[in-house]
């Protein structure tokens, strides 16, 4: 595609009468570094400093246009026309990302997934009910990014726009039909999704996390809420009735496009009733939009219900019958890092399981979930990242105690923080004396935890669930809860 007609179906004015107009561009870049020739530069404005004041580079390495912010444009002098000035670079980026890459989302059916938790567990229940249906799927979320042929490990939740565009259309040649994606609130606040309609949305809940970006609750729900105006949905929400911000967001949308859920309250589009909860799972009766039937699913707690429901609502909308999604749910095998158990041995008489639990609320709802099949003491081991938002840190220290019979706090990514001052903030928060233990190495605090649990306790190993690093000043150490579960748990069972 020429320059001159991608900024022209881009809808992004130019003045230039440049010879490069008529050049064909071959890729788009953000980073200046990365430029070749026939890269079209975006010069991305950041927190810190605008990316696009880094065209002149670009130019030298052959990219044969930058397009950047008004400010950027001042930092050199011109040196020819082929410098393009947007003034509003998210959506100008978007637009661009969208035009070069032929628009993949408008092709494929697009599901979102937001909310503080159960994302990915939701979209991995969509992508496998779809998978039953024989339905071809793209998922885009925190742990991976996959499709038919391909998969690589996420470095965010939700692409940049000019990522996010690419995988997209590298999706739909593949064969995808439809794309499902986690969309974080960075991305909806930052714009990356702009130009994906999408045919589902779901809300999952929210609660505390993020509020070093976000300041405030209300502004993170607010970036939360793009995802269903009118810009990005064009067809059904999916919300969660039994979140409060749930509740808010159905009142602001047209009754039509909306199905509820709720696991208790019968108010609800989708519901559940006569509920059985054992170790291996739950069973009940599901009540939807398309009618009644007797369900089994082997995801533990109530959260994992919420997602639940939610997949139904989502398959419902795209075509799946309500039988075929049942049937295929009891075979459901889970999500790599949450509640993922850790067994080594038939001899293993206590309960190891990984979870990715990391805010205020997802910790208590793993720790009540847990409760009911360990049979002895619950053992805790948690702790909190560094550079993030320390308001949370106190309250996880609170629930622990509160939930857990002994709670060991531990350090998670520490980042370019000092470990002990994060240790410090969630122990300000624990009020007891007696069953809780601080330490700082998080393969000892693992191999303690394992190593004092009796026959029928269990050990609960929060917050990192399926990352399989750690995060040490700017060093990223290869560390997996899971390899060091198994270790403590060889040597104590052989």
């Amino acid at each position: 595609m020429k320059l001159r007609e991608l900024l022209t179906q881009s809808q992004i004015s130019y003045s230039s009468s440049h010879p490069s107009l008529e050049l064909e561009v071959t890729g788009l870049k953000t980073n200046s570094h990365a430029c070749t020739a026939g890269d079209l530069f975006i010069g991305m404005p950041g927190t810190r400093v605008d990316g696009g004041e880094f065209w002149q580079g670009a130019i030298d390495l052959g990219a044969i246009g930058a397009v950047v912010s008004p400010a950027a444009a001042t930092v050199h002098p011109p040196t020819g026309d082929n410098l393009i000035i947007a003034t509003d670079m998210v959506a100008a980026c978007a637009a661009l990302a969208s035009t070069f890459y032929h628009h993949p989302a408008h092709t494929l059916k697009m599901v979102g997934v937001t909310g503080t938790n159960g994302k990915t567990t939701t979209t991995h229940i969509i992508e496998y009910l779809l998978a039953q249906a024989q339905i071809s799927t793209a998922l885009l979320g925190t742990l991976y990014t996959r499709w038919q042929g391909y998969q690589k490990t996420a470095t965010h939740t939700t692409p940049f726009a000019v990522d996010l565009q690419q995988q997209l259309a590298q999706a739909l040649t593949a064969g995808s039909q439809v794309a499902l994606m986690e969309v974080s609130s960075h991305a909806l606040d930052q714009g990356r999704v702009m130009g994906c309609p999408f045919e589902v949305g779901v809300f999952t809940n929210l609660t505390q996390d993020h509020l070093d970006y976000h300041q405030n609750m209300e502004n993170y729900f607010q970036a939360k809420a793009l995802l269903f105006s009118p810009e990005y949905l064009t067809g059904r929400a999916i919300v969660n009735l039994d979140d409060e911000y749930g509740k808010r967001l159905i009142d602001r949308l047209p009754a039509a496009r909306v199905w509820s859920y709720s696991t208790t309250d019968s108010s609800a589009d989708l519901w559940t009733s006569e509920l059985e909860y054992q170790q291996t799972g739950v069973t009940g009766k599901l009540h939807t939009p398309h009618g009644e039937i007797s369900f089994r699913s082997p995801l533990v707690g109530d959260f994992n219900l919420e997602n639940f429901l939610a997949a139904v609502g989502a398959s419902l909308h795209l075509g799946i019958d309500l039988a075929q999604i049942v049937a295929a749910m009891e075979h459901f095998p889970g999500v790599p890092g949450r509640m993922e158990r850790v067994q080594v041995s038939p001899q293993q008489n206590i309960t190891a399981i990984v979870d990715y639990a990391h805010t205020p609320d997802s910790l208590e709802s793993l720790l009540t979930a847990a409760r009911p099949f360990i049979h002895g003491k619950v053992i805790c081991v948690f702790g909190c990242g560094g550079d993030r938002d320390r308001t949370k840190r106190p309250q996880m220290g609170k629930i622990a105690a509160e939930l857990a019979d002994v709670a060991i706090v531990t350090s998670d990514n520490p980042r370019t923080e000092d470990p002990a001052q994060i240790l410090q903030d969630v122990v300000s928060g624990i009020h007891r004396t007696t069953g809780v233990e601080v330490i700082a190495d998080r393969a000892q605090a693992i191999a303690r935890a394992i190593s004092i649990a009796a026959a029928g306790d269990g050990v609960l190993i929060a917050g990192k669930g399926h990352e399989d690093y750690q995060i040490l000043g700017t060093e990223k150490i290869h560390f997996d809860d899971r390899e060091q579960a198994r270790i403590a748990l060889i040597e104590k069972f052989g």
